[in-house]
């Protein structure tokens, strides 16, 4: 308690000292310590005409502020009212600071802490909202599953401290790529997905390739070594779930892996290759 009491004088004296502690039109704090203490002029008055005097109301209320006790009790209202409106500005200030803390924390649930994009818990909660939209809007919908190839090397040769630096310097670079309503995410690792909103696959591929081009010919001065990426793409199809879409995507991604990196192929591509291979 002894800890908590200065405290508590320091954030009284500080409201005390801001203007929203005397702002009638903002703090009802303020109007609550008026009303609050309103009764006690009133009664005091009333005690004056009934008791006192027998005169009018009037001269009653002039009597009242006949000594210093009187005026104590007449100013009430205002005394009152300063000690609430500061009081409402302390409470005004501690929601403030709540309210920061829950935004904060709900950041930190949504976005991945080192690169700062979306994370893989904000992709799976928005997936079926997309998808719902895509179909209300009778729009297609790409995914894009993109890997850094071969980044354990690069942990290995250049330490871990660089390959965060290239993570985050890639993040900010796919961001940039994006349009403002498509959804590029920590997947997890070296791993990120694009979601991209009204992109069939063809187009997809394009914008995949513009970003595979980027990042190979050096997406961010801070990456001095060599880098590229591998990206496997898929188009949502009717009643998909995420793990169906996301498994042709990332099936498509394995195979860009198998067949020398730095590429980008389409699941329907991958697939009518599976299917020649398996002789269908």
């Amino acid at each position: 308690m002894s800890i908590e009491f200065p405290q508590q004088i320091e954030e009284f004296v500080t409201a005390a000292k801001n203007p929203y502690s005397y702002n009638f039109f903002k703090n009802l704090y303020l109007w609550f310590g008026i009303l609050w203490g309103l009764p006690i002029p009133l009664v005091t008055v009333m005690l004056e005409a009934s008791f006192i005097t027998s005169s009018s109301l009037f001269d009653s209320f002039t009597s009242a502020f006949s000594s210093p006790l009187q005026w104590f009790f007449m100013v009430h209202p205002l005394l009152f009212g300063t000690i609430f409106g500061i009081l409402g500005t302390v409470r005004h200030e501690k929601d403030r600071q709540l309210n920061e803390k829950i935004l904060e924390l709900n950041n930190l649930t949504i976005h991945d802490s080192l690169t700062g994009l979306k994370n893989r818990r904000y992709f799976v909660h928005i997936f079926h909202d997309e998808c719902a939209r895509s179909l209300r809007r009778k729009e297609s919908l790409s995914l894009l599953f993109l890997d850094i190839d071969h980044f354990k090397k690069i942990n290995d040769s250049h330490g871990h401290y660089f390959g965060d630096i290239v993570l985050k310097e890639l993040a900010a670079y796919l961001q940039k790529q994006c349009r403002p309503y498509d959804t590029p995410v920590r997947w997890g690792g070296e791993e990120f997905l694009i979601l991209l909103r009204a992109t069939d696959e063809k187009t997809a591929a394009q914008f995949a390739e513009r970003v595979r081009k980027g990042i190979e010919s050096g997406c961010s001065p801070a990456i001095t070594v060599p880098l590229t990426i591998s990206i496997g793409l898929a188009e949502h199809m009717t009643n998909d779930t995420l793990e169906q879409m996301t498994d042709r995507a990332d099936q498509a991604l394995y195979h860009a892996k198998q067949t020398g990196r730095n590429k980008v192929v389409c699941w329907s591509t991958y697939k009518e290759f599976r299917d020649t291979a398996n002789g269908v």
